[in-house]
């Protein structure tokens, strides 16, 4: 408890309403109320009035205060030799430190998390109840850090007995920026799981660089950007090695338009036409789609049909690329009525 929680408790035992305590304190009714919702504190010079009023010593007024900021200083230095042994790869001197705190703080979260960490090193075999007590307690955390670790270390401790139904569950429950499954699945399911991974990253890696290159702060050139997005349409081709790229001949087609844009800008008019064409070609392969089984070794088990896909407007994909040429055309005003281009977009105009 705070001081001004403490005040609060004193002076309801006694009886005594704010406007009382303020009138013998010769202070506004306001500034009592602003001590126990703890938005002030009292200052010094009110602590033996208060504490004649209230009949005990300014002590006790400040004992939650001390009390306080004690635990805090010994959980300091709990954490910080934690820290020094776990460096150290001393295990049972950190488990000893921490049965201490626990003796002192049982209800203790931080205590129970630390706690928990130890017994899984080495300790799971004869404390596998206690390790799963604590984790249960510390998944009710409003502490994130306490909450995903428990989730973390009742997920291996389970698996680590081998019961992968109980892994899973807790796996489940991690944020996908952190895959427990990698660790708990086997067998095929292990296999589609992260060939999924390698998939999808292609939209990851897709949806990271706009965002990178839209970004005015990163100062990018053109002819820097058209080397990044170079880089991301040879990754394409690293992960799909069979150029067996099925739904992914879209993002192809949107890396070579962009590409196309910035060697433009950068007046290399002949690296851009080709890279226009090379848009077309992966847009006339993607329109005519309708189902894939990979063949590439990191994909090889993923099979995508047109079910799959979801498309954001009922524009055809020829529709949107005409209209992303048409609000560029300045970009390609020195080729735009050359028999290449105008044939680009004469095919376009028809997919």
């Amino acid at each position: 408890m705070s001081i001004g929680t403490t005040i609060k408790k004193l002076r309801r035992d006694r009886n005594i309403t704010q406007e009382q305590l303020a009138e013998l304190l010769g202070i506004s009714t306001n500034a009592v109320s602003q001590w126990e919702c703890d938005k002030t504190a009292p200052d010094i010079s009110h602590l033996p009035v208060l504490a004649n009023i209230f009949e005990v010593s300014a002590d006790v007024l400040l004992e939650i205060d001390i009390a306080k900021s004690k635990k805090q200083s010994e959980f300091k230095e709990f954490t910080a030799k934690y820290a020094e042994f776990h460096s150290q790869g001393k295990t049972e001197e950190r488990l000893n430190l921490c049965r201490s705190m626990q003796k002192k703080y049982p209800n203790d979260e931080t205590v129970r998390y630390y706690l928990m960490r130890v017994l899984q090193n080495g300790y799971i075999e004869e404390s596998f109840d206690e390790i799963v007590m604590l984790g249960e307690q510390l998944i009710e955390s409003t502490n994130m850090e306490y909450r995903m670790g428990a989730i973390r270390g009742l997920c291996f401790t389970y698996l680590h007995k081998g019961n992968r139904t109980k892994a899973l569950q807790y796996a489940d429950m991690m944020p996908p920026t952190e895959d427990l499954n990698l660790y708990v699945l086997e067998g095929n399911e292990l296999v589609e799981h992260c060939q999924n991974y390698f998939w999808k990253v292609c939209d990851k890696m897709y949806l990271y660089m706009k965002y990178l290159l839209d970004c005015t702060d990163a100062g990018y050139t053109h002819e820097e950007k058209h080397e990044m997005l170079e880089t991301l349409y040879n990754m394409f081709h690293m992960i799909f090695s069979n150029q067996d790229f099925g739904y992914w001949h879209d993002r192809l087609a949107r890396i070579s338009f962009f590409m196309a844009l910035e060697s433009g800008k950068s007046g290399t008019f002949e690296k851009a036409i080709c890279e226009l064409e090379q848009m077309l070609a992966h847009l006339e392969k993607n329109q005519s789609f309708t189902d894939i089984s990979h063949s590439s070794l990191l994909v090889n088990r993923i099979k995508i049909d047109q079910t799959n896909i979801v498309k954001s407007s009922t524009e055809t994909l020829g529709h949107a690329y005409l209209r992303y040429l048409n609000n560029n055309e300045a970009v390609f005003a020195s080729i735009k009525d050359t028999p290449r281009y105008l044939n680009i977009k004469e095919r376009i105009a028809n997919l």
